[in-house]
């Protein structure tokens, strides 16, 4: 059985930012790109969501790397067989930010 797929607000916020970010310093055709990797990652999330790695530091939560830059943070639940997704994040950025989302 799938999983349904949950965004939460600050998932598509942080998604929208990684897109304003990425028309800064990327073109169209690699924009257009990244969204198709999101979507077919959230595809394969579907079907087998403990692909992510599970850090010590993210109880209850998985990361899986979109592309370089950018990962997704999310929680599985699979009582409800849902997909909560949780953030996108710049791999560059200071893990300290991402610490209030710990479950």
């Amino acid at each position: 059985m799938t999983y349904s797929i949950i965004w939460s607000p600050d998932a598509l916020k942080s998604f929208e930012e990684r897109i304003e970010y990425l028309k800064i310093n990327w073109t169209e055709k690699e924009i257009i790109n990244f969204r198709q990797r999101v979507n077919e990652y959230l595809e394969v999330l579907k079907e087998t969501p403990f692909i992510g790695k599970k850090p010590n530091k993210l109880k209850n939560l998985h990361i899986g790397l979109i592309i370089k830059p950018v990962s997704l943070i999310y929680r599985v639940k699979t009582t409800a067989k849902e997909i909560g997704l949780v953030l996108f994040i710049d791999n560059r950025q200071n893990p300290k930010k991402i610490q209030k989302y710990k479950g």
